[in-house]
């Protein structure tokens, strides 16, 4: 537990914890980034499911490049808001579940790109994606939406 001491003791997490603006800036930056990162991985699984066919896959696909952006967001962003309470942090049961399902949800988006690069154009042929793009695309869904709301429990539980 000494280094999480020390991170909660550093300048950065008591000026975050104490000061004005420390607090309301970086949690508005984590909920920007995980606007962005949630809503266009959301975008992207929802067009892989099968609504919005009108939508090129190749259009959606190219959104994920934002998703990126709203990840870094948020791993910057949350890494600063548990230094002001890591020991807390670490013991929390909501916690631990939001970051396992955050870190299952970026391999989920690494494997399902790896995907999209491989099949996009059999699928816009084809006019449907595959059971493998439904799958990943529910279990992306599912494991953001937990991310989510295990973020929120863990000022309540």
């Amino acid at each position: 537990m000494g280094f999480l001491t020390w991170l909660e003791s550093t300048a950065y997490a008591q000026w975050i914890l104490t000061g004005l603006t420390g607090w309301p800036l970086v949690l508005s930056m984590h909920a920007i980034g995980l606007a962005i990162a949630v809503g266009t991985i959301w975008a992207v699984n929802l067009r892989l499911i099968g609504l919005y066919r009108s939508i090129p896959l190749n259009a959606v696909h190219q959104l994920l490049n934002f998703a990126w952006i709203g990840i870094a967001l948020n791993i910057f962003s949350g890494f600063s808001l548990f230094m002001t309470q890591a020991s807390f942090y670490v013991t929390s049961p909501p916690f631990l579940v939001k970051i396992t399902a955050i870190l299952l949800g970026i391999g989920n988006l690494i494997f399902t790109q790896k995907v999209l690069d491989r099949e996009l154009h059999t699928w816009e042929a084809a006019g449907a994606v595959s059971a493998q793009g439904h799958y990943l695309a529910f279990t992306s869904i599912g494991l953001w939406t937990l991310a989510v709301v295990t973020g929120r429990l863990i000022a309540y539980l």
